[in-house]
């Protein structure tokens, strides 16, 4: 979806609308409705993955000869922190490439549950594992 809001963004104005309704329509192919709410619920679950998980733990990608920046580590951290929070709050497994990534929050989650009441384990399911 990211490139999607960049392109609109970028737009001139008159075609902003044209790219918004393709990326309604998009979504809808996908079953993809409805975007989840991101409230006081997740807020909280984020903000405790985060204090107990405030570094990136996963090392930098590379790509040819570019190394991602710490920033970019961990601002790629905190997104996946927001999506597993997301995922928690909602009682929803969460598919994605990389499940890896959310390792270290499946495991805090399950090492200190009492951290986390009402929330059940974070059920992860990689894309591949689902196309096989």
């Amino acid at each position: 979806m990211r490139g999607y809001l960049v392109a609109e963004i970028q737009a001139e104005p008159l075609r902003r609308d044209v790219l918004k309704r393709f990326t309604q329509v998009y979504m809808s192919s996908l079953g993809l409705t409805k975007v989840l709410p991101f409230g006081q619920d997740e807020a909280l679950i984020a903000a405790q993955l985060m204090a107990l998980l405030p570094n990136a733990p996963s090392p930098a990608r590379r790509a040819h000869r570019l190394v991602e920046s710490r920033q970019q580590r961990l601002a790629r951290w905190r997104f996946d922190v927001l999506i597993a929070a997301t995922a928690l709050a909602h009682n929803l497994p969460l598919i994605h490439n990389n499940p890896q990534d959310f390792e270290p929050l499946r495991a805090v989650i399950e090492r200190i549950p009492q951290r986390f009441p009402g929330v059940g384990p974070l059920n992860v399911i990689s894309v591949k594992r689902l196309a096989a």
